[in-house]
């Protein structure tokens, strides 16, 4: 749980902190002639800043206007179609969350009216679906679609939008899960795809967690059987070293499944021995680390889909977690706020 007392304390220091930050990286990509508005660098730390300022209660100090105003759009279907969010382009569902969470802050911090445009960003991906829930032009499912989708799922959470099919998103993703009950595309799991699949599994409610009790619960054993000695949690532990034993893990890894998710996995096992994959790159830090190494990114997603099973299973447990009311990564929708109606 978060340390409310600790937090409050330090609050204006760490928001003042927040603000400088995202205001020299706004700098530092301006200079270099990026488009603000579909860089992925720039949004996903501004709406990671919105979160961290709404956990310090600063927002309605310093809601970041000057940031997010000019990141509004005139015709979001134009905005999803231009990053390929409808077709389920590689990592456009981060830029659908982006755009997302930018409206609700504008709504509901800066007094934006921005109700169509809402509307239509939910209408936009609904009516663009695919038969698996998600987004793109597949015959079978893949865990790029549940990846990239889930961003969108997020929102959905959020604006607790209408006619959304998670139980079809669910099915699908619970036939990618592993013996160990991972959903990464390469063994051993990976906080990302473990995340984005048990969030979309869990927020059925209590039915849902009924449904998939055996293969949720299958997930949190292997994670706290994974968690490394100092307390920490790495992406995996079956990617490197380079051993007999992984590779044989990897080989089954790749048969368990069949389809185009058989050929992706592949592709990982090919890339993935290749000497420039021997450590984990990430545009946060000029540190790459070791996939079996501690981090704060990993740590954060395994803790947060050990919350959402622990609550899916244990609903009146719930308040033991912190979870953030405000859109994006860390919502729950048990959380008794104020919703955007659609």
């Amino acid at each position: 749980m978060k340390d409310e007392k600790k937090l409050s304390a330090d609050s204006e220091l760490l928001a003042k902190s927040i603000r400088k930050d995202l205001d020299l990286l706004r700098h530092e990509r301006m200079k270099l002639g990026i488009e603000l508005k579909f860089d992925k660098s720039y949004l996903q730390l501004l709406a990671f800043s919105l979160s961290a300022l709404c956990i310090l209660n600063c927002l309605t100090i310093d809601p970041l206007e000057d940031h997010v105003a000019p990141l509004v759009s005139r015709d979001i279907v134009k905005d999803l179609n231009h990053s390929g969010c409808l077709e389920g382009k590689p990592q456009s569902g981060n830029q659908a969350m982006f755009k997302a969470i930018i409206l609700c802050h504008a709504k509901e911090f800066l007094n934006f009216d921005v109700d169509d445009l809402l509307t239509d960003w939910q209408n936009a991906h609904l009516e663009s679906m695919n038969k698996f829930g998600f987004w793109g032009s597949y015959t079978s499912m893949t865990h790029l679609q549940f990846q990239n989708g889930y961003h969108q799922y997020e929102i959905f959470d959020y604006l607790k939008t209408p006619d959304v099919p998670w139980a079809i998103s669910a099915k699908s993703i619970q036939m990618l899960a592993d013996h160990d009950g991972h959903f990464a595309p390469y063994p051993g799991g990976g906080g990302c795809f473990d995340y984005d699949a048990i969030f979309i599994i869990t927020s059925e409610g209590n039915e849902s967690a009924i449904k998939y009790k055996d293969l949720i619960t299958r997930t949190a054993s292997s994670l706290f059987m994974e968690q490394n000695l100092d307390g920490g949690f790495c992406e995996t532990r079956k990617v490197r070293p380079l051993s007999i034993m992984n590779f044989v893990f990897t080989i089954k890894h790749v048969l368990q499944v069949d389809g185009r998710a058989r050929i992706e996995r592949l592709k990982y096992a090919l890339s993935l021995v290749r000497p420039k994959n021997k450590r984990i790159h990430t545009h946060w830090t000029d540190y790459s680390r070791s996939w079996d190494e501690s981090n704060l990114w990993d740590s954060w997603f395994r803790m947060l889909t050990l919350a959402r099973i622990d609550v899916a299973l244990n609903p009146s447990r719930f308040s033991n977690w912190g979870f953030i009311d405000f859109p994006g990564i860390g919502f729950h929708s048990l959380l008794d706020s104020k919703k955007i109606n659609k």
